[in-house]
């Protein structure tokens, strides 16, 4: 087997073991050494995951598959390991005794994730599933209060009804075809695309992506998670379970393709999801209860690419999945600073008065964030959402891109509420938010990611059209 095509798993799993044989040493030790020893190991993965990128090949017996398609969120979910890793560091709210445990289940996440995006077996897709979901249900009770533990109980059965409509829905394509082969499957889509059954089962196994991807009917749980959840937590769960869901989706559809009642009902889905979501996050305080319902918001613009069902649709799919990861990553990366300032990590409206007085640089980040979410040119999330709404209006999808175009219009005006209280709010302190060094690289490097991206986009455009024709291809 060529030692590149699991390369960013391998060094995952080695980095395990090594977690494991850390806390046999005496905690003092422990404590001193983790946070360099994780660090490292982040860049590894890093590099790791960009020196795999161009490999390709089956493994395990073909229930596995290494494409340009995978190692692309390979690579992006190994660089929100890295943002994660930068923001725990500062967060209030991750004990320093229980730092070990956090970045052992932080990495079975990034594991199972990574193995979602190469799945093409239903078994190795469901175990994938679950070791990333039982590691986010784990991170998600951290913080030791009663109505955390209550959003973290919340998130596991929403995750475990999800799980049984995948099981229930595999289970009926799996009999239809005579076999769990996501490949094999796909060959015998024309005849099995005629069966109830078939759309039946796909609508079912659905629920579980949409459920990572915070979308309608299956978002519920999100709001509740994100406010209870330690700061970098929600960060992780709002940009790499997105990430592996829109990569699961993409290649789900683009082998069973879309049938007349699939995208009937994938589009009821989207234009709920952007509507309840852009609807509700008006009257919310907490920033990041706010963001949850961005997110579900944002699920349905996704959708709204993914029924297009077309290879410009999936391309669109495949870029605003980087754009959504760099837009979120900048906006909670100002969450959990201010929450640090403020020593609270579930920071309000009014915690961030005066941010710009505080620290301009800070505010820059957020303002331009939050107007990328929005899909305000020349950032990354208009082109980004240019080119989603673009594809759904060439197959004819016109209601829901009017929809999209007008919820986006409605973000607007929750997003400039952050905005107005960091810029034209008193500050209730004077005291200077100073940035550590890490911050202010990782701050620079968003800026210029979701300006440069957003004005110059065509190389990660071709990009994804090359993943999707390969893709299209087997």
């Amino acid at each position: 087997m060529n030692l590149l095509l699991f390369l960013p798993e391998t060094i995952l799993l080695i980095f395990l073991t090594l977690l494991l044989c850390l806390t046999l040493l005496k905690k003092e030790l422990t404590e001193k050494m983790l946070m360099p020893f994780v660090g490292s190991f982040a860049f590894v993965l890093l590099a790791a995951a960009f020196c795999s990128l161009r490999v390709s090949g089956d493994l395990f017996y073909s229930t596995y598959r290494i494409d340009l398609l995978s190692q692309g969120f390979k690579i992006l979910l190994s660089l929100v390991f890295f943002f994660i890793f930068l923001l725990s560091g500062e967060s209030v709210s991750i004990q320093k005794e229980r730092r070990l445990e956090y970045f052992f289940f932080l990495s079975t996440a990034t594991l199972g994730m990574m193995m979602i995006t190469s799945s093409v077996n239903i078994l190795t897709l469901y175990i994938s599933l679950e070791l990333s979901a039982y590691s986010l249900y784990l991170l998600s009770a951290f913080k030791q209060g009663r109505r955390d533990a209550e959003a973290s109980v919340k998130y596991l059965i929403f995750g475990a009804a999800t799980s049984g409509f995948f099981l229930w829905g595999f289970s009926l394509i799996a009999g239809l075809a005579g076999t769990t082969n996501l490949l094999e499957i796909s060959k015998n889509v024309p005849v099995l695309i005629t069966q109830p059954a078939f759309s039946l089962g796909l609508v079912f196994a659905s629920f579980s992506f949409l459920f990572k991807l915070s979308g309608f009917p299956v978002h519920f749980w999100a709001p509740d998670v994100y406010e209870s959840s330690a700061t970098p937590v929600t960060a992780f769960i709002a940009t790499a379970s997105k990430a592996a869901a829109v990569a699961i989706l993409i290649r789900i559809l683009m082998l069973m393709g879309l049938t007349h009642a699939f995208v009937i009902i994938l589009g009821t889905m989207a234009f709920i999801s952007m509507t309840l979501g852009n609807t509700v996050a008006l009257v919310q305080q907490d920033v990041k209860r706010l963001l949850a319902y961005s997110s579900i918001a944002q699920a349905g613009y996704i959708l709204v690419g993914l029924l297009a069902g077309s290879f410009d649709g999936y391309t669109s799919c495949l870029f605003y999945a980087l754009a959504y990861v760099l837009m979120n990553a900048g906006a909670f990366m100002v969450t959990v600073l201010v929450a640090k300032a403020s020593d609270h990590d579930n920071p309000q409206m009014a915690h961030f008065d005066g941010l710009a007085d505080r620290s301009p640089f800070l505010a820059l980040i957020l303002l331009l964030s939050l107007l990328s979410l929005a899909g305000i040119p020349p950032l990354v999330g208009f082109t980004g959402k240019w080119i989603l709404f673009s594809s759904a209006m060439d197959k004819g999808h016109w209601f829901l891109v009017l929809s999209g175009v007008l919820n986006s219009v409605v973000s607007l005006f929750y997003y400039l509420t952050i905005v107005k209280h960091a810029y034209l709010e008193k500050p209730k302190t004077n005291t200077p938010l100073v940035l550590s060094m890490p911050m202010k690289l990782l701050g620079l490097f968003l800026f210029c990611a979701i300006v440069f991206l957003g004005i110059f986009p065509n190389y990660f455009i071709t990009f994804a059209q090359t993943a999707i024709q390969q893709l299209g291809a087997f």
